[in-house]
């Protein structure tokens, strides 16, 4: 289920490209948004994590218990990322444009590549 996040995400990113407006703005936020899915899911399946209401507190956890600290610094700005991109209209302290995105999309992978 993990790749099919980041692949919506890569598709997004594409979509996003060929766009303009707050079209293109909007894809590029989904984008963001669904690589950050991605990892979280990645990595449940992974470590095997058990189900959970907050993902992300028990992925936090199985990272600091491997001690996967760049990992997490890395999970951590994918997730400020991802509430900036979901949440933040005005005031928004990341860019979120064709470049951002590709970036944000490729530290997806940088991070479930250093889980390998």
């Amino acid at each position: 289920m993990s790749k099919g996040f980041l692949k919506v995400a890569e598709e997004l990113y594409e979509l996003g490209k060929k766009s303009r407006g707050e079209k293109r703005e909007f894809l590029f936020r989904s984008a963001i948004s669904r690589a950050y899915y991605g990892v979280l899911w990645y990595i449940r399946d992974f470590y095997k994590l058990r189900e959970s209401e907050d993902l992300r507190l028990i992925v936090k956890k199985a990272l600091e218990k491997r001690k996967l600290i760049h990992t997490l610094e890395d999970l951590r700005l994918l997730s400020f990322a991802r509430v900036q991109a979901d949440y933040r209209k005005k005031n928004i302290r990341i860019e979120i444009d064709e470049k951002a995105t590709k970036d944000y999309i490729k530290l997806a992978y940088k991070i479930i590549n250093s889980l390998r």
